[in-house]
């Protein structure tokens, strides 16, 4: 698996949860940070034994993301509220 797939996840559903809250669709500065998060991953992915490393930590950028309030609400948050969670 690529390191900048997390990234590319990431991206997404940083941009989704920005929209969702009443953000402009216009507005991609979430993609941009997750682009040039997901170059700097890509960097150190290509240092040899490191693939696996900057792919844990993509994945780990993306379920604290995910989880925590960064967005108010996050888009964990905003899930619960779509589907009936409390």
């Amino acid at each position: 698996m690529s390191a900048i797939t997390p990234m590319i996840a990431l991206g997404g559903v940083s941009y989704a949860n920005q929209w969702y809250n009443g953000g402009s669709p216009t507005d991609v500065k979430p993609l941009v940070f997750a682009g040039i998060g997901a170059l700097l991953l890509a960097g150190f992915a290509a240092i040899p034994g490191n693939e696996k490393t900057a792919t844990l930590l993509g994945w780990t950028a993306f379920i604290g993301m995910f989880i925590s309030p960064v967005q108010n609400p996050s888009p964990a948050q905003n899930l619960l509220k779509i589907t009936g969670g409390k």
